[in-house]
């Protein structure tokens, strides 16, 4: 008994023991057991004796729970932690976060993801414009060493059937295309769920009567369409520097001053709020609608006359 509590008292010394002065990272390679790893650590000195680790992990039972990675240990750290840490698979991350607001469109995203080094830019938007609409705006985890343009175009377009099942929202392709489409214009269009609301209900208002939308939105993002194609999408085009004056004067498939019914598809990606105000417009006579200069405020009108009014007011056109 005097043997063991010697021996005890020995080993707990051991384990309290930290020779680490500054922080210290490691890498451990798949299959390396206790004694390799106990090297590793009596190498870098983040341990003072091999065996106290080794005996440490058959003690504890984690002989065959010790994981590869990379590991990161600072000064004071003791062994079972140290230990935890390897057994549990608590290695440091590679992973980048990326937070995609809503109303970004693939450009914008391309743009993000690729100042991240994630992908080359240009990569993301030229293979995905065709699926714009479908991508989630959320914060996501990407690994920089395994990700490629696709595996995050999955996951962001996994993420929005994910939250369609978490909302019981169930669509047929051609009603979501709709829904995405008008959704991503309410992105852009309006700031919170009231007046994404109105706008929905100004929308269905101006389609029942056969009128055009005339929403400059969608009208930058045909140009922007335009611009990218010309390039190859090598560059990455901003929606809000293009000149809608002059764009309205070109016809093109997204240009809704010239062109009835809404845009061939979505604009940009929309957030929940957006899609569920689509599919609960606020019910209204309105059918023109503004945003003062500062953004703060939108005002509804009826009639062509009152918009007028409102416009003079309000914008000082």
């Amino acid at each position: 008994m005097v043997a063991v509590s010697v021996f005890l008292g020995w080993m707990s010394a051991a384990i309290i023991r930290s020779p680490l002065d500054a922080p210290k990272e490691i890498i451990i390679k798949e299959g390396e057991g206790a004694y390799a790893i106990a090297d590793t650590l009596k190498k870098e000195g983040i341990i003072e004796n091999k065996f106290v680790f080794v005996a440490y992990v058959f003690i504890t039972g984690n002989e065959k729970k010790l994981q590869a990675g990379r590991y990161l240990f600072k000064p004071g750290v003791i062994i079972p932690n140290i230990i935890h840490s390897i057994a549990g698979g608590l290695a440091e991350t590679d992973d980048i976060i990326v937070t995609i607001p809503e109303g970004f469109n693939v450009w914008e995203i391309d743009k993000r993801l690729a100042g991240l080094g994630l992908i080359v830019e240009g990569e993301f938007a030229k293979k995905y414009q065709p699926q714009e609409g479908e991508f989630f705006p959320d914060t996501y985890r990407f690994d920089k060493k395994g990700e490629t343009v696709d595996t995050i175009a999955e996951k962001m377009k996994n993420h929005l059937n994910l939250k369609f099942k978490e909302f019981s929202l169930i669509f047929s392709s051609l009603i979501l295309r709709d829904t995405l489409t008008r959704a991503s214009i309410l992105e852009k269009e309006a700031r919170n769920e009231e007046d994404m609301r109105l706008v929905a209900g100004v929308i269905r208002n101006r389609l029942a009567k056969k009128m055009t939308l005339q929403i400059d939105a969608t009208v930058s993002y045909g140009a922007c369409l335009r611009k990218a194609t010309a390039v190859d999408f090598k560059k990455n085009c901003d929606v809000s520097q293009i000149p809608v004056g002059a764009e309205i004067r070109i016809d093109s498939p997204y240009n809704s001053y010239k062109r009835s019914g809404l845009p061939p598809g979505p604009i940009a990606n929309p957030g929940i709020t957006a899609i569920q105000a689509v599919l609960n417009p606020k019910q209204s006579d309105y059918l023109y609608y503004l945003s003062t200069r500062d953004g703060s405020q939108m005002i509804f009108s009826k009639t062509a006359a009152e918009h007028a009014t409102n416009r003079r007011k309000y914008l000082g056109i």
